[in-house]
């Protein structure tokens, strides 16, 4: 699924990305350490707000005390116009001590009309 959403991504930011109302339909709802395998978990709703249903694609930074350890991506299809989807990241990446701060950002999102 990794591969299709990077290839995905390609074509979607051609399409609108962040310059162009994109972003402002994602919101990172939740940025915490996974206690069972010790990695960062985001999860983050978006709310379409084009008027055509929409395939994202979401690119979340994750900070661990202030310095970038990973990246990841989600790939949301068919959102309609108007109406939201909830994702879940699991980047792949360092593990993450019990003590650390994590922050969550949006990097980059990738919106194409559906088909």
């Amino acid at each position: 699924m990794l591969g299709l959403a990077v290839g995905f991504g390609a074509v979607a930011a051609g399409c609108s990305s962040d310059g162009s109302g994109a972003s402002a339909d994602v919101r990172i709802t939740g940025c915490v350490r996974d206690p069972d395998n010790h990695r960062a978990v985001v999860t983050g709703e978006v709310n379409n707000g084009s008027s055509k249903r929409s395939n994202y694609v979401i690119q979340v930074d994750v900070k661990a005390n202030d310095s970038k350890i990973e990246s990841g991506l989600a790939s949301l299809f068919k959102v309609d116009s108007g109406a939201g989807k909830t994702f879940s990241i699991h980047p792949v990446g360092a593990d993450v001590p019990s003590d650390t701060k994590l922050t969550c950002t949006v990097a980059h999102v990738g919106r194409i009309a559906a088909e």
